[in-house]
């Protein structure tokens, strides 16, 4: 057509390919292909065309939540259609008008507009419109509460829709009976008409109907009470709204991105507070980090990097979203032979029975296996059983003159309870009137504020009081009492996700007044083994300086290492060897760490929130290290005695529910027996340059005679009382901005406080 000059061809060309993309979702390729149909539309005096391309860019902009820019563009194509008798159009664009009326509430304006658009089509014979205004229609009457009428008008749109062959039409109006239904709690027939709007959207590729009802789904099950399977839907949702916002930032316009996510974000909230009422607390992070455009989903400054796109399901809830599209791509299939009267109805019938009880099936024993993992969690100690193993811990720290109380704070669904223990079997208990979700709730807010090195530090203050006044507060008495200077926490649940240092009473940080460390339980931490003099400790250093994949160098590890490793300028504290960036590979690991005391691992490392199994630690020579790697050296490892990870969220990555029981992660493996007594890990994504000062004043301290904990405590508030700051810009990899620049000063707890001591503390 651009061949031979047919402009009026080429013009309907453009806006035929940006139909395709704009029913793929793929909005900014069809806005661009509708703007060149316009111009040319336009340019020849195509009044008919010129209107209709108005029209489909109106379209665009309601699909993003741009209300203003979109009823500008249907008033602009409704004067053209009434003023050149397209009577089809007219109708078309009144009923556009009322759809944006509608979207901001003004039910009066909106029906009317509805009305008109209904008269027109009705008298020019044009189905498919009429289907379309009886059906929002019904959705007039269904946001007043009139579900009687509001069905009604669904009713008769459907039946439109069937008869033309209409099968997004279809979709759509199965999609809102199904919320007539949900309206009135009869979520059975819901769930139905559900599965069968799903089957519809999935078979003619519509992945924006498919996230409204991936999203329906979800908030059904929220309704009734089971929030495992709404996570499970309202996940799939959210991954359906990533891929069209992924496409969204081909849009010149930030202002259209925002008013996109604007439109979506109460589905990706609930989610978050699903999650949080589980105490998954990573993953509804994750969650709301995607909200923000300028989510920080990779750091190059910072040792860590966010290895997802959008948020994974995990491996059981994988297995439930596989069983149910299963289901539904069969429903498809008996819906369509319905239509059709085929000869193999029972048979389809059969397997669709055969396939729901096995999907019905698949539900339990994942409901079951949560039940399961809620009640038994195989890394905290019931506080019921504290006496024999607890007074051996504490007697060790006796030993060495340090007065020291051990914490159990227990989580229950309406309460948490504290148990404390000190030596000579005291043991007092207290219950605190703070329910999991809002202890989560806390703990989440609580980490946004710690992992962003520009947050505001009174807020951050105030949220960590809210903490201690539950977890630290009412053993305050107990504290003072016994002249406690270290506490040691056995951390349940949520609560493993909290730098306890990190607590402020109003004037003070906890780690001010107490040197704090973490045992995964007393029975699994040897008090037996000491680290030794600085003669017969030997280190095993591995680092990465150089970027590799999408990390971003960090050129403090050389200094960090050169300053814990003697080398060939004697600068270091402690004898070893050290091996970086190509040199730092897995052989090198496992050829060299027999016979080491310490091992110092300085590189990237990620978490993937309910994918442990991808969880890894970058190695210099851009392999990587995972779980399974760390298992296979068990003996390599057994003389080690301290394990330092100075890497990001080190903590991180042991199950697939993320409610706390994942927070011994990579350290816990490294913790196992016959391994080594105690790990240095991170909570969080962690700055390259205050690690590397941090690390080395921590091997400065114990080489001074400091117990590990008491070590890393000065090293920590080293940087707690510094008047230095931490500069250069944590810019993020691909076409996300910085999340901030310039300097930042120590004394923030972003700097300090991710890193804790896991199990034997002297």
């Amino acid at each position: 057509l651009q061949d031979i000059g047919d402009r009026r061809g080429v013009g309907g060309s453009l806006n035929n390919i940006g139909s395709i993309y704009n029913s793929q979702g793929d909005y900014p390729q069809a806005l661009d292909y509708y703007q060149q149909s316009l111009a040319i539309r336009q340019d020849i005096g195509d009044r008919r065309g010129e209107g209709i391309m108005l029209n489909n860019i109106g379209g665009i902009y309601d699909s993003q939540g741009d209300y203003a820019q979109a009823l500008d563009y249907y008033q602009q194509s409704l004067a053209i259609r009434q003023d050149i008798g397209d009577r089809r159009g007219e109708g078309e664009s009144l009923n556009n008008i009322g759809f944006i009326y509608n979207s901001q509430g003004d039910y009066p304006q909106a029906l009317d507009y509805f009305q008109q658009s209904l008269a027109i089509r009705q008298d020019i014979g044009d189905r498919r419109g009429e289907g379309e205004s009886l059906n929002n229609i019904g959705s007039i009457y269904k946001s007043q509460g009139d579900y009687a009428q509001a069905l009604d008008y669904y009713q008769q749109s459907l039946a439109i829709s069937q008869d033309i062959g209409d099968r997004r039409g279809e979709g759509a109006m199965l999609n809102n009976i199904g919320s007539i239904y949900k309206s009135q709690g009869d979520y059975a027939q819901a769930l139905d008409y559900y599965q069968q709007s799903l089957a519809i959207s999935q078979d003619i590729d519509a992945p924006e109907i498919e996230a409204i009802l991936l999203a329906n789904i979800g908030r059904l099950f929220e309704q009734q009470k089971q929030p495992d399977l709404a996570i499970i839907f309202l996940k799939e949702a959210v991954n359906s709204y990533e891929i069209i916002r992924t496409n969204n930032q081909d849009f010149s316009s930030q202002e259209l991105q925002q008013s996109y996510t604007d439109k979506v974000a109460d589905n990706y909230r609930t989610l978050a507070d699903l999650l949080l009422e589980q105490g998954r607390i990573p993953e509804a992070q994750q969650v709301l980090d995607l909200l923000q455009l300028e989510e920080l989903r990779e750091f190059t400054d910072t040792r860590a990097v966010w290895t997802s796109n959008g948020i994974r399901l995990s491996n059981p809830e994988q297995t439930v979203a596989d069983a149910h599209g299963s289901l539904i791509a069969l429903g498809n299939k008996v819906v369509e032979c319905e239509r059709d009267n085929c000869a193999n109805l029972d048979t389809l019938y059969s397997q669709q029975e055969n396939l729901l009880a096995q999907y019905d099936a698949e539900v339990a024993r994942f409901v079951e296996a949560i039940s399961v993992n809620r009640r038994n969690d195989d890394i905290f100690q019931n506080p019921d059983n504290v006496s024999g193993d607890a007074q051996k811990l504490l007697e060790a720290y006796a030993a060495e003159e340090q007065n020291t109380l051990l914490v159990y704070p227990f989580v229950l669904e309406d309460k948490l309870w504290l148990v404390w223990v000190t030596v000579g079997d005291v043991v007092g208990s207290i219950e605190v009137p703070v329910s999991q979700g809002e202890l989560a709730s806390t703990v989440q807010q609580f980490g946004a504020l710690l992992k962003s090195r520009s947050s505001n530090l009174s807020e951050l203050q105030a949220t960590s009081q809210k903490l201690y006044s539950w977890i630290i507060e009412p053993i305050a008495a107990e504290l003072e009492k016994n002249n406690i200077d270290h506490l040691v926490f056995v951390n349940d649940r949520v609560t493993r996700y909290i730098p306890m240092g990190a607590l402020h009473d109003g004037e003070n940080y906890l780690l001010e007044n107490y040197t704090i460390s973490t045992v995964l339980s007393p029975a699994a931490t040897d008090m037996g083994d000491r680290l030794g003099p600085v003669a017969n400790s030997n280190v095993l250093g591995l680092g990465l300086t150089e970027a590799v994949e999408n990390f971003s160098p960090l050129p403090a590890v050389r200094d960090e290492l050169a300053a814990i490793i003697k080398g060939q300028e004697n600068k270091g504290v402690y004898p070893g060897q050290s091996f970086l960036n190509q040199d730092f590979t897995l052989d090198a690991f496992k050829n060299n760490v027999q016979g080491n005391r310490i091992l110092h691992v300085a590189t990237h490392a990620a978490f993937e929130p309910g994918r442990p199994e991808e969880s890894f630690i970058m190695l210099g020579d851009g392999n990587r290290m995972r779980i399974p790697d760390i298992e296979t050296m068990q003996r390599r490892l057994r003389n080690l005695h301290l394990v330092v990870l100075s890497a990001c969220q080190t903590a991180l990555g042991g199950t697939n529910q993320q409610d706390g029981t994942e927070i011994t992660g990579l350290s816990s493996y490294f913790l196992e027996a016959n391994r080594a007594e105690a790990v240095v890990a991170s909570l969080w994504s962690v700055n390259d340059r205050s690690t590397s000062m941090l690390m080395q004043r921590f091997y400065e301290n114990m080489a001074a005679g400091e117990t590990k904990a008491d070590a890393l405590r000065k090293a920590q508030l080293s940087l707690l009382g510094s008047d230095q700051t931490a500069d250069g810009d944590e810019r993020i990899i691909g076409q996300r901005e910085a999340e901030a620049s310039g300097a930042a000063p120590l004394s923030h707890p972003y700097f300090w406080a991710p890193f804790i001591m896991i199990g034997n503390g002297l």
